[in-house]
């Protein structure tokens, strides 16, 4: 598969995160503070057409055709683990991970999760309650969503960061089993949001990109 995340030089406030690449099935981390995280995201899934008309930041190239960030082709494509992306609580947890299906509007697509569900939900041992409202959910609740949400969209890249802080040592064990599994079977390119580098996820990066909050500093480091 030939699918890889691009962007280009953006400047975040007063801190520059350079051009980079991320491959199927290849993993990089990006280190930087969680204010220029969720700004770095913004350019990923919020961004204005207008903006996309002034010059793509973001885009995905997927054989030979480029999908800009925020458009439609380019989310369901990019699965994503974020930090405090809530449920929403009135939905069940079925519900819930059936949304990006029924955004796109692809009926195939909606049909075929709707078909794997119970089966990767099982796997992942919430199986008995995906028809219970959503409400309020542990840490490790909502990092398991977002994995099986990203194993039912089967994304060419997974954009994630540090979901697993807060959980208790057994079901971040748990946890972390789960999601090199995942990530083996997907065979996804990973962008991996962090504060550290020591955040011991223990994955075997192809490059760390280290984004200095103050400037244009960057810091590169192979097979970290």
């Amino acid at each position: 598969m030939s699918d890889t995340l691009h962007w280009s030089a953006l400047h975040l406030g007063q801190t520059m995160v350079p051009a980079a690449t991320v491959a199927h099935g290849e993993y990089v981390r990006l280190v930087m503070n969680y204010h220029c995280q969720y700004a770095f995201m913004q350019h990923m899934f919020c961004l204005k057409e207008d903006d996309r008309e002034n010059g793509w930041k973001m885009w995905l190239e997927s054989n030979s055709n480029s999908y800009p960030s925020g458009t439609p082709e380019f989310s369901i494509r990019i699965g994503s683990m974020i930090r405090q992306r809530g449920l929403i609580a009135n939905l069940t947890l079925r519900e819930n991970l059936l949304l990006p299906f029924l955004y796109h509007g692809d009926q195939q697509r909606l049909e075929r999760a709707s078909d794997e569900i119970v089966e990767v939900a099982r796997r992942f041992g919430i199986d008995s309650s995906l028809d219970e409202k959503a409400g309020e959910r542990s840490t490790y609740t909502h990092a398991i969503i977002s994995l099986t949400r990203c194993m039912l969209v089967k994304p060419a890249i997974i954009v994630a960061q540090e979901v697993h802080i807060g959980m208790p040592p057994e079901q971040l064990d748990r946890f972390r089993a789960f999601s090199m599994q995942a990530l083996e079977q997907l065979g996804s390119g990973l962008l991996y949001l962090t504060g550290s580098v020591d955040e011991g996820s223990g994955l075997d990066y192809a490059r760390t990109l280290t984004i200095e909050p103050d400037c244009q500093s960057l810091d590169s480091a192979e097979g970290e």
